[in-house]
């Protein structure tokens, strides 16, 4: 997982025109990126970091098994009875966090992964919000409403402006669409 470094981070603001002086010390920076992080993870419920997982079914009996949590990005131990199954024993689809068996097992299934968005998904979605969010703070600081006026009421006159392609809404409709992105989900069982 690669998420955009404090360096690169300094280098798109400077280019959007955020003031350097704001962005000399990197440890901050980091600090604001890993804040951002947290953000979007808790609004979109993406696990953007990777997180373990452990899975245990007391009566597995299948040749397929699917993880609550995907994508699965690495497996740490996978063990069905008194069998410790490798990349060997199974095919993984990443994506979908579905492990197709070679053949069926029965006992129990106790699983260790790693789940998180892929490099790809953070390079393309999550980085370039993490920019433009931090450009929206250094932008207009504690005054979120600034630059977001819709209409300004003076006696018998109204101006009503199109905030619809503001920075403001962009992130936001971003934010919105990677709630229903696919990404790092969970699956939902019936009993």
């Amino acid at each position: 997982m690669s998420l955009i470094t404090p360096t690169d981070l300094k280098t798109k603001l400077k280019l959007q025109g955020v003031d350097e002086s704001l962005l000399t010390d990197d440890t901050v920076l980091q600090k604001w990126i890993d804040l951002k992080v947290a953000e979007i993870t808790a609004l979109t419920s993406i696990a953007i970091n990777p997180v373990t997982r452990k899975q245990i079914l007391r009566r597995f009996h299948s040749d397929l098994f699917e993880t609550e949590f995907y994508p699965v990005t690495s497996v740490n131990s996978f063990k069905i009875g008194n069998k410790e199954l490798t990349s060997d024993d199974y095919v993984l689809d990443e994506a979908s966090g579905i492990f197709y068996l070679n053949h069926s097992h029965n006992g129990l299934l106790v699983i260790e992964y790693v789940h998180g968005a892929s490099q790809e998904f953070i390079t393309s979605k999550i980085n370039p919000l993490i920019v433009d969010m931090l450009l929206y703070h250094f932008q207009y600081g504690d005054n979120e409403g600034t630059g977001n006026i819709s209409s300004i009421h003076e006696m018998d006159t109204t101006i009503s402006y199109d905030t619809s392609n503001s920075l403001g809404n962009r992130i936001y409709a971003r934010i919105e669409s990677l709630k229903t992105y696919g990404v790092c989900s969970s699956k939902v069982r019936w009993l």
